[in-house]
């Protein structure tokens, strides 16, 4: 059953269930007045008629004979006198017989034990027709009575009959306007409930953008502004799924167009080697070619397999000195700076860098490396570093081709090249930016590229100032 008609239903027989309890308590309320007046009028009249009564039988003369006779015209008088056909009236003497009765009915309450009861009264049932019994006893000089005065009360009963068939029909009328009010209250309250089942229905179907609209700051509200919020981080987590799909098609095509690249020469040198007769400077130039090709291939798989394992192990934070570090930098990229005549000037300030020594060994020269790539013959690299408050800042900058600035932000990915013949040519596969990202995220440091096409490249790397405890498993170092 849907929350709509859940609601509905339920306010429906609150409301029903509250009005009967109310009409019913006010009615009841109303008809047990309506008795309590009876009976408190029909009490007095009964005490009017025993004084006066009384009051009769001591005027009689002393030794008067016909007590008996003078009780039923002294009863007949005083009920013409004053009571009319209002009710009706029986007098029993002491032994219980009737002296007096007006009517043909006669209560029942002179048949109960009567001792200790004087100026009772109850209410009886008699052929459906309900009747006010009251009985007291009179005593006087001349004997002892018991006078039983009643009344029908049918009207009573009728009148409360009437209030009950008159509430129903109100309650009918009240119920139904009601529940025109409560359906549509419980239609527009239930609105933002479908809306949101709406959009989560069509998130469900792909349609990731739709959000639903928020009005005012109840629970409704909060729990649309919560399925917004969830929204928009699952499909930014869509996103970045399909963006690592994206990356992970174009990673495996870069990866086996460059196995197959140098297989291919291989294999085909290979052959010419084995199905033909060659001269000696023919198998020279053959084998160097598979020479060269094997060393790429070798190359690519050990970028691969730092790549690979330099996020699933532990590291130690520690300091290096800086100075240190420059010139283990130095000494591992000069052979081959000096073979395009490449100048690497460093200047850095004294100072400390928290992070593992090889990591950071492989982020400097890789960036040197394609610094290097980037340069002609005869060009400069500038490696420079600042000591600051809050941490220590690098820069490598080359004077060397640039690149376009929509190009920058794709040279981390795994196997992506600008310039694919030139970075084949320097030996290049385009994954050592890549591993200098995961470095950074490892150390939780940052960086940023400035290139201009021409006008060379600039990075620059920030290093916090504090050791981080990044010496545990990292996830996969994306930024």
């Amino acid at each position: 059953m849907r929350v709509f008609a859940k609601q509905f239903i339920t306010m429906m027989c609150v409301l029903i269930l509250f009005f009967m309890i109310f009409g019913n308590i006010l009615v009841h309320t109303a008809f047990e007045t309506t008795i309590d007046r009876e009976t408190s009028q029909g009490m007095e009249e009964m005490k009017i008629f025993q004084y006066a009564m009384l009051a009769s039988l001591e005027g009689l003369p002393k030794d008067y004979q016909a007590v008996d006779q003078a009780v039923v015209e002294i009863a007949s008088s005083i009920r013409q006198s004053f009571y009319g056909e209002k009710g009706g009236i029986v007098i029993y003497d002491d032994k219980g017989a009737v002296l007096f009765q007006d009517s043909t009915y006669r209560g029942k309450l002179i048949r109960q034990e009567r001792k200790g009861h004087n100026n009772a009264w109850q209410i009886t049932n008699e052929k459906g027709h309900y009747y006010l019994e009251s009985l007291c006893e009179i005593h006087s000089k001349e004997g002892d009575y018991v006078l039983e005065f009643h009344r029908c009360i049918d009207y009573v009963y009728q009148d409360r009959d009437w209030l009950y068939e008159r509430y129903m029909v109100l309650l009918t009328c009240v119920s139904a306007v009601f529940a025109i009010v409560l359906f549509i209250f419980s239609f527009y309250f239930t609105r933002p409930i479908r809306k949101l089942s709406q959009a989560t229905r069509a998130f469900a179907d792909g349609d990731y953008k739709r959000r639903v609209c928020i009005k005012g700051n109840d629970e409704m509200a909060v729990l649309s502004r919560d399925f917004n919020q969830m929204a928009g981080q699952l499909e930014e987590s869509i996103g970045r799924l399909k963006e690592e799909a994206r990356r992970q098609e174009e990673f495996t095509a870069a990866f086996s167009h460059e196995l197959k690249t140098p297989l291919t020469s291989i294999i085909g040198y290979a052959d010419i080697l084995r199905s033909r007769i060659l001269s000696d400077e023919e198998q020279s130039l053959s084998a160097n070619y598979i020479v060269m090709q094997g060393r790429r291939l070798e190359r690519l798989a050990l970028k691969m397999l730092e790549m690979s394992y330099v996020d699933k192990l532990e590291f130690l934070s520690k300091e290096n000195d800086v100075s240190a570090l420059a010139d283990q930098i130095e000494h591992m990229t000069e052979n081959l700076l000096e073979q395009k005549g490449i100048r690497l000037l460093i200047k850095l300030d004294d100072g400390v860098v928290y992070g593992d020594a090889d990591l950071l060994l492989s982020l400097f020269s890789n960036l040197i490396d394609n610094a290097r790539k980037a340069c002609g013959d005869g060009g400069t690299i500038w490696l420079e570093g600042e000591c600051r408050k809050e941490g220590y800042f690098f820069g490598i900058t080359d004077d060397g081709c640039g690149m376009p600035e929509e190009e920058i932000h794709k040279i981390t990915e795994p196997f992506y090249m600008i310039d694919k013949s030139r970075a084949r040519k320097e030996g290049g596969a385009g994954i050592g930016m890549a591993l200098c990202q995961k470095i950074i995220a490892i150390h939780q440091a940052e960086w940023s590229i400035q290139s201009k096409p021409g006008a060379g490249t600039r990075i620059t790397i920030f290093f916090p100032s504090t050791s981080e405890d990044f010496g545990k498993k990292k996830g996969d170092g994306s930024e």
